[in-house]
């Protein structure tokens, strides 16, 4: 009792200093005298030449000054890519990892730890988390967003959590789209395929003089599974059709000379065929909405920027396990201020306060949530130290406190003040660059990133029959991942070629699992989730791209990792489901060919996996199977019918009718053709 009274007393002191600090805030802005300002990408890619991000502190940056290993996809390789969604664009980016399950269901990493429903990436949409937080995970069916809409997509590798949030433990993919007041995208794509693929998008903008600006995306496809046969062990449901369905809109108002006010809403439906976390084929059907406002000044005291969202989530999963169904409800509200400042010329700062509500109803045994609040600051220091050094400092402070309220079932080992926990987690990121020559920069990077259980693991998963009981744990500690890295860009200014190479050392701690832990009761043992042990990754990344004679464009990636798990025993029996040491290729290469004349555009990307292994769900625990090294070959071919038309056919694995690339089911070749008209 005096416990829950004083975490009660903890929320709302928390809460009262939270709103006071955002009314504080709000009150600067209100009297801001300066330009409101929004980063038009455009004009600095004019400027620079090249891509640039503004991501990490705020001041644009090219990819080689930013103190991160980041890779800048733009819309015109994904546009080249000829992929259907976002997961076919990232799969011909070095380092990326990707497990395709299905046509439609692809879980994503970064430098390995690529596992079902991956929990290891954060991913944005403009600064707007789309990770659900149910099972800590991305749903890439159900993210509202065309690939027409996408201005450049950004992967950062390795632990970011101090730049761009907790969950980014081993990497970030943020997506930024066309920023309507500055960019004209008016388009309609057709695309029919294998699987009876039937799939349109459009993006349109207008502009309402210089003042304000709207942009409305809206999207959608319907297409059959690959049929190539499901593993029995993990055989749980018969495919069904596949389709999604998707609408987002934004608008950018100035609201006079001082502020200027940003608002989005998105919805999005997807029915899927997906490999679930214990490795079981399920029928998923999810369905997605979203609110967010955010307002942005300058002010005496810097580019303030105020942030609201909200997500909604519902995913269903049939048959699930024991044919029981899942049914996740779950919301996610987040409420940010920053200030980014200077101090002379030589000293960029940014502070911020978070705020974020989570809550996710039990399932399949119904009645209960789980609930989380997030208390966060955090502050980045960028110093040009000379002309050539620069040094970046970022530092956030995560307090969690975690909840529960409802039914317990019959011999439940936990009461529900078993749930009144918090704790407070540090991560940091600390960036040296040092451009010795224009033609060079070195890296040197030191991050410590921190994976909160979500609420699923927490205790919102809890499933009780007869013969299996397994629920989800109060009792689990966030993972703690910490990474060194030394990263060298070099430009061969004759030939134009960049050569990039990283050697990064990985250290985590507490790693999360879904099972691993075992509680036994007079009802009958319940198999829980758990902390199960520690994972050490090192690896070397090397990549080389140039253009050659102005028709031509390549490039090729390299991936040494090697990965030692060193887990619990009841774990190593196959209790948990995770398997990092034997499922991530110790090898990957990627290599890319592109050639451009007049009307005709031709691209191919090609793929190496070494030999590695995959997770399969047994009658009793999980085993691995061997996945045999393989080789993709991707492709475009596309002829501009006119100024406004444009008529591409695209394939992946096209040398293969089938290929098995993972423990589940055999992946086929897919062929599309698209329209595409820009009016």
């Amino acid at each position: 009792m005096n416990s829950t009274l004083s975490i009660s007393l903890q929320t709302l002191h928390a809460r009262t200093a939270l709103l006071l600090l955002l009314a504080a805030l709000l009150m600067v802005l209100l009297p801001a005298a300066m330009h409101a300002q929004s980063m038009d990408y455009g004009s600095l890619e004019r400027l620079f030449n090249e891509p640039v991000t503004t991501s990490v502190d705020g001041s644009p940056q090219r990819q080689s000054d930013v103190p991160a290993t980041m890779v800048i996809i733009t819309a015109e390789e994904i546009r080249r890519s000829g992929a259907k969604d976002i997961p076919g664009v990232l799969r011909h980016v070095g380092g990326i990892d990707t497990l395709e399950w299905g046509n439609d269901n692809v879980d994503v990493g970064v430098r390995g730890y690529n596992q079902a429903y991956s929990s290891r990436l954060l991913v944005l949409v403009d600064g707007r988390q789309v990770y659900a937080d149910d099972y800590g995970y991305t749903p890439w069916s159900s993210v509202p967003v065309e690939l027409n809409a996408i201005r450049q997509i950004e992967v950062i590798k390795g632990p970011n959590c101090a730049l761009f949030g907790f969950n980014a433990v081993n990497g970030v993919i943020n997506i930024i789209t066309y920023n309507p007041l500055y960019d004209n995208v008016n388009t309609i794509s057709s695309t029919v395929g294998t699987q009876g693929l039937v799939a349109g998008s459009a993006v349109a903008t207008h502009k309402f003089g210089t003042r304000a600006a709207v942009r409305l995306s809206a999207g959608g496809n319907s297409n059959s599974d690959f049929s190539t046969s499901i593993p029995i062990s993990e055989a749980n449901a018969l495919r069904k059709h596949q389709n999604r369905g998707a609408i987002n809109i934004v608008g950018v108002i100035r609201l006079n000379e001082k502020m200027l006010l940003g608002v989005e809403a998105s919805h999005s439906t997807a029915q899927l065929n997906e490999m679930s976390p214990v490795y079981v084929f399920n029928n998923a059907k999810y369905g997605t909405d979203s609110l967010k406002a955010q307002l942005t000044a300058e002010s005496g005291i810097g580019l303030l920027q105020a942030t609201v969202y909200t997500n909604w989530l519902r995913n269903t999963d049939t048959p699930g396990v024991m044919n029981q169904p899942f049914h996740f409800k779950s919301r996610v509200t987040v409420a940010e201020v920053h200030d980014i400042f200077k101090i002379g010329t030589d000293h960029t700062l940014r502070a911020a306060v978070e705020y974020r509500h989570n809550t996710e109803s039990s399932t399949p045994t119904t009645g209960a949530s789980i609930h989380n609040e997030v208390f966060s600051a955090s502050g980045m220091w960028n110093w040009k130290i000379t002309s050539t050094i620069s040094l970046t400092n970022a530092l956030r402070i995560d307090h969690l406190l975690l909840g529960r309220v409802g039914y317990l079932p019959p011999g439940y080992p936990f009461s529900n003040s078993d749930w009144n926990r918090a704790f407070t987690q540090p991560s940091f990121n600390s960036g040296l660059v040092w451009k010795p020559r224009e033609a060079d920069s070195i890296r040197l990077l030191v991050s410590r990133g921190n994976q909160l259980p979500n609420l699923g693991i927490s205790g919102a998963f809890l499933l009780v029959t007869p013969f299996l009981k397994i629920s989800g744990s109060p009792l689990l500690k966030p993972s703690v991942v910490t990474n060194y890295e030394i990263g060298w860009d070099h430009i061969f200014l004759g030939p134009n070629i960049l050569f990039r190479a990283s050697v990064f050392d990985q250290h985590s701690e507490d790693i999360l699992s879904t099972g691993g832990g075992y509680i036994p009761t007079p009802n009958g043992p319940y198999l829980v989730s758990s902390n199960i042990g520690t994972s050490e990754a090192t690896g070397l990344e090397l990549g080389l791209k140039g253009t050659l004679r102005k028709n031509y464009r390549w490039g090729v990636d390299y991936r040494l990792e090697r990965i030692s798990d060193h887990f619990v025993p009841n774990a190593l029996n196959g209790a948990a489901y995770i398997d990092y040491d034997d499922t991530t290729p110790v090898h990957q290469v990627k290599a890319k060919l592109g050639w451009t004349n007049g009307k005709w555009e031709l691209d191919t990307y090609l793929q190496y996996h070494s030999v590695s292994r995959g997770l399969i769900s047994t009658a009793r625990a999980a085993t691995t199977i061997p996945v045999p090294a393989f080789t993709t070959l991707d492709g475009r071919v596309a002829y501009n019918l006119t100024e406004r038309f444009t008529w591409a056919v695209s394939g992946q694995n096209l040398t293969h009718a089938s290929q098995l690339q993972t423990s589940g089911p055999a992946v086929e070749r897919r062929v599309l053709g698209t329209l595409s008209f820009n009016f």
